[in-house]
């Protein structure tokens, strides 16, 4: 079953009130800052969100993997901060963590783009990528940790961590590299092809061993989401919908109905598969309605997205989700 969920960035009453007033009934906490302190306050949240008729099964991202992607000093320590944090996140109702595993820099992981003010249909602001645009040498400079060495330290978080999630009945579910290339910027990148999505299913079999299907990332990648669904049918605990218009070397994300992916064929793919999933708007563009804020996370733009992923659920199975 698809059950549609939102984020609130931020998270206001009001926000919390016109989630519930659409029909929505699952909150996706989103945070994706590197702070240990970022869930101290989660207990509160869910309490706000229950208020509203909401509940709180996804968290995006989890604890802080800015020492755990390259290794080295402080790389253990964050390890043993998710096995201590993973109990009291199951205990709290949260079903899965859509992570990561992409360079951490500052308090957060790059998604790299070119532009984050490209106008899109009706002048609605957008973000693009060219890798035309990249600064000289972004794409052929050494990478700072070798992707062998990436690899090896995600899988070293995995064999700690997976059987904690897993007791705590809580997925993990990896989100691909935005974009998908490798390297860029100076940085490897080991989420950025079918066969490194293939590895990490073949790593563990483990079910809180996941992936959250991005249907723009895997887009960018070449892909077709309704293909990827079928592929990874029983593993896949969250979906991001959004579309993107182009290729990996040149794209923008555009409106759900606006670009290339077949997003109708993707919804009707995940319904006919029985994929168990909660899917939520994913980046979308800039309404006119909305002040300059978080690249992707307008309100009013997820809100339409919503709306779109209602009807063509509706139109493929004649109820509501």
């Amino acid at each position: 079953m698809l059950k549609l969920s939102m984020v609130a960035v931020p998270t206001t009453e009001q926000r919390l009130a016109a989630i519930a007033q659409i029909g929505v009934r699952h909150l996706v906490h989103y945070d994706m800052a590197n702070d240990t302190r970022k869930f101290d306050d989660l207990e509160a949240l869910i309490a706000q969100a229950a208020r509203a008729g909401l509940d709180l099964p996804v968290l995006e991202s989890g604890p802080p993997m800015d020492r755990i992607v390259p290794g080295g000093e402080g790389a253990d320590e964050q390890i043993e901060h998710w096995v201590s944090v993973l109990p009291r996140l199951g205990r709290l109702g949260v079903k899965v963590i859509c992570y990561n595993f992409m360079p951490q820099l500052a308090h957060d992981c790059i998604v790299v783009r070119t532009d984050e003010e490209a106008p899109t249909r009706g002048g609605a602001i957008t973000t693009a990528f060219r890798k035309a645009d990249l600064p000289a040498g972004a794409l052929t400079a050494a990478p700072q940790v070798r992707e062998t060495v990436l690899r090896e330290n995600l899988a070293r978080f995995l064999r700690r961590v997976l059987p904690v999630a897993e007791a705590a009945g809580v997925k993990l579910a990896m989100h691909p590299d935005d974009p998908p290339l490798n390297p860029i910027g100076g940085f490897a990148h080991v989420m950025s092809s079918p066969a490194d999505l293939d590895w990490l299913m073949e790593f563990d079999a483990s079910p809180s061993n996941a992936l959250t299907l991005c249907a723009g990332s895997l887009g960018e990648m070449g892909l077709d989401p309704s293909e990827c669904a079928r592929r990874y049918r029983d593993r896949i605990p969250f979906v991001h919908f959004r579309n993107i218009r182009g290729t990996i070397d040149d794209f923008m994300e555009t409106w759900p109905d606006d670009g290339d992916l077949d997003l109708p064929g993707f919804i009707s793919t995940l319904l006919d598969l029985g994929v168990d999933s909660y899917i939520r708007p994913d980046h979308s563009p800039r309404l006119a309605t909305e002040r300059p804020g978080t690249v992707g996370y307008g309100f009013d733009g997820h809100v339409f997205t919503l709306g779109y992923m209602r009807g063509l659920i509706d139109a493929a199975t004649g109820r509501s989700a």
